[in-house]
């Protein structure tokens, strides 16, 4: 199930996608090269502090190039769809410009939608427990403060059903971009994967038990 953008910028703002670590993985598959990602990732640390409109004078001020050499970087962004401008109301009522790089997150997410869910599932961060990172993990993506009774399921999904973290992961990442923000619609997904990848090994034995007493006869000596 591909992740819609809506989602991946959500994800990118409340920080469970590490923005500098997708363009640094991507930018060579959508087509940037090297100086074109380092002006977009500190076009994003600035958007992030509060500076979004475009002025070429402070970026300048955090790279290595000249005003001149940047102002040609930024025109070829926007020409070629990764930097758009649009124009927003302030509190105060006021039109202004403000720059965004959806488009560049939306060219990463049509090369390879399999890369954020990645940076999601295998998110860079030390943990105490495995209970910590889940509550971490579904507390920023749900965007809600987790109950005592959802912190059971969740220790009952490592203690008792013994799932693998990262089928957890993947279990939260498909109720996400199928908008489900219930533990247990989570837990019926592992449930589901979990009674399925079940079934399947048992299959497999059934299959290789006919066939290893065939052989076990088969060696029998003959009469």
């Amino acid at each position: 199930m591909n992740m819609n953008l809506p989602l991946a910028i959500k994800w990118i703002d409340d920080g469970i996608i590490d923005f500098s670590q997708l363009i640094l993985q991507n930018y060579n598959n959508i087509g940037l090269n090297a100086t074109d990602a380092f002006v977009i990732i500190e076009l994003h640390k600035q958007f992030k502090s509060g500076i979004t409109s475009l002025d070429p004078k402070k970026i300048v001020k955090k790279v290595s190039l000249s005003l001149e050499e940047l102002s040609v970087i930024l025109n070829r962004l926007m020409q070629n769809n990764y930097l758009s401008m649009e124009i927003v109301k302030t509190e105060s009522g006021k039109e202004a410009e403000i720059f965004n790089l959806n488009n560049t997150v939306e060219k990463i997410l049509k090369y390879n939608h399999q890369v954020i869910d990645d940076l999601v599932i295998n998110k860079p961060k030390v943990y105490a427990t495995s209970e910590e990172e889940l509550v971490d993990l579904i507390e920023n993506q749900f965007q809600k403060q987790l109950v005592p009774l959802e912190i059971e399921i969740i220790r009952k999904w490592i203690a008792e059903d013994r799932y693998p973290i990262i089928d957890i992961k993947q279990g939260l990442l498909d109720a996400a971009k199928a908008n489900k923000t219930s533990l247990s619609h989570v837990d019926s997904i592992l449930l589901k994967r979990h009674n399925a990848t079940k079934k399947t090994k048992t299959e497999e034995k059934l299959v290789e038990e006919p066939e290893a007493l065939k052989t076990f006869f088969e060696s029998w000596p003959k009469k």
